[in-house]
């Protein structure tokens, strides 16, 4: 079978829905498909991608250029601009599949033609003006959680395939400590590292993890907090570490390329993340618990899907509730044996559910070729 992703992003920035594009097509392609990848004019790839899959970039207008008239519409024009150079590319290969990850693209049946079947993995909402009828052009639905694909029947009336997201688990896995990069970044050999590792965006909710940190059950414990990642927020998050007196308790550490993550877990004894989004899974809280960390995140979206609700994996906690949190991490912090089995616990939780192969061999067989 002949496959193609396309998403303009995949090859300009990093996230979960890229994240997940490049996995499945690895995956896909070793189980035998022929898999090639459509993205924007950039160079953001993967390392160690099989030269089997083909990848072709395109120009389009970012949507900062693109006049502000709301942000689906910026997002729509920055799809529509792609698709105007890589239709033809599109209806000339004779796929079998043309998979699609944004109700931004539901245009793309109609401006290619009914030759192929179209593919739509749902890792969020996205909803806008007129999708509905556009989706008429999808055959296959799928999404990376059940809570997601209740909001996606909600809303078109189709129930989608859940396939999960997953974890590369042979590189995210419990490694010996760094010391080396422990020492680079200032951490003493008797604190216990918090670690949040995304984008800096307001709705992933850091500043509660940087306020727990402050709160009165940690205030005394030798507690730090590590924030891998770069965004919008963090001038302002920086700003709070200030205000609360717990700047030098805070590592505001930057953008780290993804395959150089399992190193920082090494290095972390608790995950922390707080968000207040409706988020479809959580690929990063999924990573930090393959790296046989338990983690402390919120009770909200597809995150319970992931972490489980039976706290042998980790600690959900309400959105907002800073202390929760650090009630939370003041638990794992003061409890060894219990920190320690929880994270060997997460580790088999995402290695038995949730790993890019099992998501792959669940797509097709939502396809109905396997």
């Amino acid at each position: 079978m002949r496959i193609a992703f396309v998403d303009v992003t995949v090859t300009v920035s990093y996230g979960g829905v890229q994240t997940c594009v490049w996995e499945l097509a690895r995956h896909l392609d070793s189980m035998g498909m022929e898999v090639h990848v459509y993205g924007g004019r950039g160079r953001i790839m993967p390392s160690g991608l099989p030269p089997s899959i083909k990848v072709f970039t395109f120009p389009f207008i970012p949507r900062e250029r693109v006049p502000d008239l709301g942000s689906r519409f910026r997002r729509i024009v920055e799809r529509l601009s792609m698709a105007v150079y890589a239709g033809r590319e599109l209806k000339g290969r004779g796929y079998d599949l043309i998979v699609l990850t944004k109700p931004f693209d539901f245009f793309l049946p109609f401006l290619i033609g009914r030759g192929p079947r179209y593919a739509f993995i749902s890792g969020g909402t996205d909803f806008f003006a007129g999708d509905r009828r556009l989706s008429r052009g999808i055959d296959h639905w799928f999404s990376v959680s059940h809570f997601n694909a209740y909001q996606i029947f909600s809303h078109y009336k189709r129930y989608p395939k859940v396939i999960y997201n997953g974890v590369d688990v042979e590189r995210f896995r419990a490694l010996p400590c760094n010391h080396g990069l422990k020492g680079s970044l200032g951490l003493e050999g008797e604190e216990k590292v918090l670690i949040y590792a995304g984008r800096l965006v307001g709705w992933k909710g850091v500043r509660f993890a940087v306020e727990a940190v402050g709160h009165p059950l940690l205030r005394e414990l030798p507690v730090k907090l590590l924030i891998v990642g770069d965004g919008p927020e963090r001038g302002r998050l920086e700003e709070l570490a200030s205000r609360m007196g717990v700047r030098e308790r805070v590592i505001f550490h930057g953008f780290v390329p993804h395959h150089e993550l399992p190193a920082y877990y090494s290095i972390a004894d608790i995950g922390v993340y707080p968000s207040i989004g409706d988020e479809a899974f959580g690929i990063s809280i999924a990573e930090a618990m393959a790296c046989g960390r338990p983690v402390v995140a919120s009770h909200i979206g597809g995150i319970p899907e992931v972490v489980g609700t039976e706290e042998t994996c980790g600690f959900l906690v309400s959105p907002t509730s800073s202390e929760e949190i650090a009630r939370k991490i003041n638990l794992l912090v003061r409890n060894q044996e219990r920190r320690v089995e929880m994270g060997r616990m997460a580790r088999e939780r995402i290695a038995g559910r949730f790993t890019w192969r099992m998501a792959a061999e669940r797509f097709l067989e939502g396809l109905g070729e396997r």
